[in-house]
């Protein structure tokens, strides 16, 4: 009799063992499976999954999710490296509640569909308006201001760019100044001059999911402060 409920303990103990350890193990497995059929492709893709407690998992709850890839995609944006973590995540519906983590080296398309580099965006919040901050070199971003001059009105110049937002245009050796300001989610060079027209330098959508909401110029960085929707990335 005592070896029997000895033997029934141990069983109990090993199926316990199994679930507390084995079931994160298992829905970790099972999350990068639906994560990449999301369409989130990547290199080295490493997916956790945790709950407290593990038993939680059984109903389709997860507390955290944490996403870490190389060379990923998530629908139109493209990083280099991707450290995520995503909050309070229902597994069957895929409706996750909360974003935090950093995107390094990333790429999201200009509006005449040239590759941005972006050294880095971090992201916290909801997932549905996460709230990214993105930074990038004063010279990246006067590049961009430059190609995209050349590319939306057939106009050669220099730009450079000072704080807090102000823009010189060097057009044919006379300057034009300006600023770097934002509207509806895009990023834009307006001239003082009524004689050159507004640029878009980054606009949401067409191969962009970042809503910019503010810019600010530092003498070596260019800082703009916005919103992704996460939640779309992922779903």
């Amino acid at each position: 009799m005592r070896s029997c409920l000895v033997q029934i303990l141990v069983m109990l103990a090993i199926a316990f063992a199994l679930v507390w350890f084995g079931l994160p193990l298992g829905v970790s497995a099972l999350a990068t499976g639906a994560l990449n059929s999301s369409g989130f492709t990547g290199t080295d893709t490493k997916v956790e999954v945790s709950a407290n407690p593990p038993f939680m998992l059984l109903t389709g709850h997860a507390d955290t999710i944490r996403i870490r890839s190389s060379e990923a995609r998530m629908g139109d944006l493209h990083a280099a490296a991707v450290d995520v973590v995503l909050g309070d995540v229902e597994l069957l519906s895929r409706n996750i509640g909360t974003v935090t983590g950093t995107l390094d080296g990333v790429r999201v398309a200009a509006p005449n569909g040239d590759p941005v580099g972006i050294d880095k965006v971090t992201l916290e919040g909801s997932a549905t308006a996460t709230i990214a901050t993105a930074t990038l070199t004063v010279p990246e971003a006067e590049t961009l201001a430059e190609s995209q001059l050349k590319s939306q009105t057939g106009i050669t110049a220099t730009v450079t760019l000072k704080g807090p937002n102000l823009v010189t245009l060097t057009i044919a050796g006379k300057p034009v100044s300006g600023r770097l300001v934002t509207s509806n989610g895009s990023l834009l060079v307006d001239p003082d001059s009524a004689a050159l027209p507004i640029v878009t330098l980054i606009s949401p959508g067409s191969g962009n999911p970042f809503r910019v909401t503010s810019v600010d110029i530092s003498p070596t960085i260019v800082t703009l402060a916005g919103t992704i929707n996460i939640q779309n990335l992922l779903s």
